[in-house]
Order: structure tokens, then sequence, then C-alpha cells
């Protein structure tokens, strides 16, 4: 799969925004439902999920989920993490002290370091914001996934 493929999916959902409450709207619900969540739920891992699905038509090489936990889960069980981040993989936060996931997205450059993610702020301040925006991402507290 070439990297550029998954920045361009994903760059394709930028109009998504949350319209109807927190973690509601008519593609917000979309993307929970491909993955089988309901309003209200986060979606930033259903965004990371659908994009991979479209760029690898249908045959995405992570599973299908609204889950940041079982999302990291299956990449590590893959042996996709990386130490370093790499244009069209994903970026996970996690916790600092459990290394838990809470949010997931799409690594768009390095230099500086950017990503796109669902469930966002505008300025990523926030892992449970109002749309799809791409901004700086930080390293600290972070694990990078290679796609293959």
């Amino acid at each position: 799969m070439n990297p550029e493929t998954v920045i361009a999916v994903a760059r394709r959902l930028a109009f998504v925004r949350e319209t109807d409450g927190q973690n509601r709207g008519l593609w917000v619900s979309m993307l929970q439902r491909f993955c089988g969540g309901q309003d209200g739920d986060p979606w930033c891992a259903d965004y990371a999920s659908f994009i991979l699905d479209v760029a690898y038509a249908g045959k995405s090489p992570l599973a299908r989920t609204g889950s940041t936990k079982q999302l990291l889960a299956d990449a590590r069980m893959k042996g996709l993490v990386v130490e370093a981040p790499v244009p069209g993989g994903l970026f996970f936060y996690v916790y600092a002290t459990s290394r838990e996931p809470h949010h997931v997205g799409v690594v768009t450059s390095i230099d500086p370091l950017v990503g796109i993610a669902g469930n966002t702020s505008e300025s990523g301040a926030s892992s449970d914001g109002t749309g799809v925006f791409e901004h700086e991402i930080a390293a600290a507290n972070a694990v990078f996934v290679r796609l293959p």
C-alpha cells in the first residue's frame, strides 16, 4: 500500500464535524456504525478503521474497531509498532503510566510531525474534539505504527 493513499483518503474526510451534540452527527454516526458503535461513542478509532478499510480496498491490515485499545493491540500482535513515525502510518496517544491508548490518527508528515485524526480539536489539544482536523502532533507519549 502506498502511504500517500492512506493520507489522501484521510484528508478526504477532513470536512467531518460533530453537528448534533458531542460525538454525534450524520458523518460521525456513519463512522461509528461502520465499526459497530453508536451515537455518543468516541470515534477516533472508527475514523482510523474506516480510512484503512477504504485505502486498502476493503482489506485493512488491522481489525475494524472503534476501540483504540483493540486497534493498537492488533498492530502490536502483527509486529507493526515502530520507534519512529512514518507518513501514512498511525500514531496513538497513550497514557504515560499505563501505556494504554486513548487517541489515534494518521501521520501525514514527519518534519514537522503532523497528523490527521477524527474526534479531535483544530489545535490538536483535545483527543475528544469536534471533528476531523490535521495538526501538529507530539511524539511524547505516542506509539507509532507502520502499515504494510
